[in-house]
């Protein structure tokens, strides 16, 4: 068994959007719906709940799962028709539970610091928790930012493409909560098109590509 070196607020995320995505709205038809209906949604097992619990107490104590456990949970998700929403909301939440661990909240001052130095000043923040929490490498050049993976979980997991939504969610997600960031990370190459890479490039709300 791989050494534990992905945190536990990955597989808690995925784990976490599942069960969202299987959560029947409340529209007034679940009640019509036979109880067997809910039970065979993967989200909803008694399984699922208790590895969320799990990956709860472990994401608590800022621990780790191995790799191979979280290939595993990721490609759960890649199997599923809705993939794509699962691991864009997987990664947002990621992005939320590690924000979470810097800790305390912005100062009165930070709130009234002008717009630009606190875009920079959470950008910052944004590539110390990612590559604190789950070993990211976000730059920034004269292109603007940028994370570039050779390998990453979709990849292992064989859902590249599929996976990287995840990615494209965490980065985005976790550079709104530090700095107000409105734009998204645009994934301009794919090792799943046959580039030897995968990259993720800023782009603000107004920017055309």
């Amino acid at each position: 068994m791989s050494p534990p070196t992905v945190h536990a607020i990955v597989p808690l995320a995925v784990l976490e959007a599942i069960r969202n995505l299987d959560t029947p709205l409340d529209d007034g038809l679940s009640a019509e719906l036979a109880p067997e209906t809910f039970t065979k949604r993967l989200g909803l097992t008694s399984t699922v709940a208790a590895q969320i619990e799990r990956y709860r107490d472990m994401a608590d104590r800022g621990t780790r799962v191995g790799d191979d456990e979280a290939v595993q949970v990721f490609r759960l998700a890649g199997r599923r028709a809705d993939a794509t929403l699962v691991y864009s909301d997987a990664g947002r939440r990621a992005a939320r539970y590690a924000a979470r661990t810097r800790g305390g909240k912005p100062s009165v001052l930070w709130r009234v610091l002008p717009r630009s130095v606190r875009r920079r000043a959470g950008e910052r923040a944004a590539q110390r928790t990612l590559t604190r929490v789950f070993g990211l490498p976000l730059l920034r050049d004269a292109a603007g930012i940028h994370l570039r993976l050779t390998e990453s979980l979709a990849t292992r997991a064989g859902f590249d493409g599929t996976g990287c939504y995840f990615y494209s969610a965490l980065v985005a997600e976790l550079l709104r909560v530090t700095g107000g960031f409105e734009g998204s990370m645009v994934h301009d190459r794919c090792r799943s098109r046959g580039d030897d890479t995968c990259q993720w490039k800023a782009a603000e709300a107004d920017q055309r590509w």
